[in-house]
């Protein structure tokens, strides 16, 4: 069986269309992973390969040609786009097609606008969603809200709930340490946040807590690693660091590639997730990055709604706050304050919970039999 996956957005070394989609489906197939960026592999199966372009729909026409080569069974596309394309090699070769939605696709595009267009376009961009995915042969969505947001349930056998869970011991394979993390990999943060940084992210929570933190705890250091959503955004980032005079606490890189993570959340003691509650896409998905802090043995701050509640504070993972910076301060302050002893049975806590409950390697099966089962019809 021939399996290809296709993004326009992420490269071929991606966490979960790698390490997770493409070793695991390797187990059935043989799979090629076909992106705009990333790197290119043709001697190992997972197979990677980049296109050619840099236009948007020059980049499709490329994911187009290359995976018609290939002539697979089984078409996963990793976006809304990529569905334009597995649809049409539905068409010319007769494959199967399946939707891989990890995102709320609808809200992130809704919040490039301003407050009166939000619902029209979020509706604008489910429709058309839900028409693509209409189409496919299957789906896999990485929550139930997701797929409830679709409109229409799947056929029994066509659909499969897959965690975007971290792999087991994800961070326990040394790696060598790229030139431009040189320098940082010597040193130790206690906190780390990794991710985009906006507004509704707490970009700016984060230095205002720090800000309050720094006179209890002259030595802080925090690694901030994240792309700018805006130049305005980084613009008003970097006043604040002036004004509050914390250049000498906060450390920041632009981009790490997925596989380096580990390398920092090693060198770090506290995890940061802190975002605007009312933003219902950050509210209601249980994000990534906190799994792989836990994985990494680090509790995490987060802003607390019933899912991070449930999640951090029912299983003594760290703390939750409300997103303002006093609260985000205290709660960051109070795992600063553990005795080494008690900091490492919280640690082992994180990473007991990762290993024996959220890790890839327990929801697996469900996207094998999902995929078997349609290159099967």
């Amino acid at each position: 069986m021939k399996i290809c996956i296709l993004s326009n957005a992420h490269p071929t070394n991606e966490v979960r269309l790698y390490y997770k989609l493409g070793r695991s489906l390797a187990k059935i197939g043989e799979v090629h992973i076909i992106c705009a960026s990333g790197v290119c592999n043709s001697l190992v199966n997972p197979y990677q390969d980049v296109t050619e372009s840099d236009s948007k729909w020059g980049i499709l026409f490329q994911l187009y040609k290359k995976a018609k080569k290939i002539h697979p069974d089984v078409v996963i596309c990793v976006e809304p786009l990529t569905l334009l394309v597995g649809l049409a090699l539905k068409k010319k070769i007769k494959c199967k097609v399946v939707f891989d939605i990890h995102e709320f696709y609808p809200d992130a595009f809704s919040e490039k606008f301003p407050l009166p267009f939000k619902w029209i376009m979020k509706s604008i961009y489910l429709g058309l969603e839900r028409s693509l995915q209409s189409k496919v042969d299957g789906t896999i969505a990485v929550n139930e809200q997701i797929l409830q947001q679709l409109g229409r349930a799947p056929k029994k056998g066509e659909v499969a709930v897959i965690p975007n869970y971290p792999v087991k011991n994800v961070w326990d394979d040394s790696c060598e340490v790229p030139m431009e993390l040189s320098n940082i990999c010597t040193m130790n943060f206690d906190l780390i946040y990794i991710g985009g940084l906006t507004p509704d992210r707490g970009a700016y929570k984060i230095l205002k807590s720090i800000n309050i933190l720094k006179d209890e705890f002259p030595q802080l250091k925090a690694l901030i690693v994240g792309k700018f959503t805006s130049p305005e955004v980084e613009k008003k980032f970097d006043a604040m660091l002036t004004e509050y005079n914390l250049t000498a606490f906060i450390y920041y890189n632009n981009w790490v590639p997925p596989e380096k993570i580990g390398l920092l959340l090693k060198r770090s003691k506290i995890g940061l997730w802190l975002f605007n509650a009312q933003n219902k896409r950050l509210s209601k998905a249980l994000p990534l990055k906190v799994l792989e802090y836990f994985a990494a043995g680090l509790p995490v701050v987060s802003t607390r709604t019933p899912l991070m509640s449930d999640l951090i504070e029912k299983n003594q993972l760290g703390y939750c706050c409300e997103y303002h910076s006093a609260s985000i301060a205290k709660a960051i302050s109070r795992i600063l304050k553990l005795d080494e002893d008690k900091y490492q049975e919280m640690s082992k806590r994180c990473i007991d919970l990762i290993e024996n409950k959220y890790n890839w390697e327990s929801v697996e099966p469900e996207l094998l039999d999902l995929v078997q089962n349609l290159a099967a019809k």
